[in-house]
């Protein structure tokens, strides 16, 4: 796997942000979607650049400045998170944000960085951190959130 994997995995979740503030447009400012759809931009301008440097920098270079691009999607998606919970104080769309799009953004990159520097370090500590969002997103929803789950299960009865 090349380090530009990460630099196309953060293009992604700027994309998928977009599209998730769109569909939100009452929640979220009106130029936040062109805000992140030029993130998305400015990631494949990224990578055009990163592809003229492929024979001068190393990987291990590589993989940092990639990285550091994907850590600022998911900055972003955390921040997003934060700003519906805190500024909006929609409690409850706070929370299927954060399960539907943070959660597992992070996930999925720490697998995938793990899977990359896994080899390298001999270290599994991020797979550990996979397994305890996980966790600890499966107890939010079935402790914290009873009454989604009941709804989600058809619980209710429409008469």
């Amino acid at each position: 796997m090349l380090p530009e994997f990460f630099a196309f995995l953060g293009v992604d979740f700027f994309v998928v942000t977009s599209l998730s503030t769109c569909l939100l447009e009452d929640d979220f400012p009106k130029g936040m979607p062109y805000l992140l759809q030029a993130a998305a931009i400015g990631g494949y301008v990224h990578i055009l650049i990163s592809k003229e440097f492929l024979a001068v920098f190393a990987d291990y270079m590589r993989f940092w400045y990639c990285f550091l691009y994907l850590a600022v999607a998911l900055g972003f998606i955390v921040a997003l998170n934060v700003y519906l919970a805190a500024v909006k104080k929609k409690w409850t769309l706070a929370k299927i944000f954060s399960g539907a799009i943070a959660f597992p953004a992070i996930g999925v990159s720490a697998f995938f960085v793990s899977t990359y520097i896994g080899p390298l370090l001999e270290l599994y500590i991020l797979q550990v951190a996979m397994l305890f969002t996980a966790i600890v997103l499966a107890l939010s929803l079935t402790v914290f959130s009873p009454k989604l789950l009941h709804g989600l299960r058809g619980g209710e009865k429409h008469e």
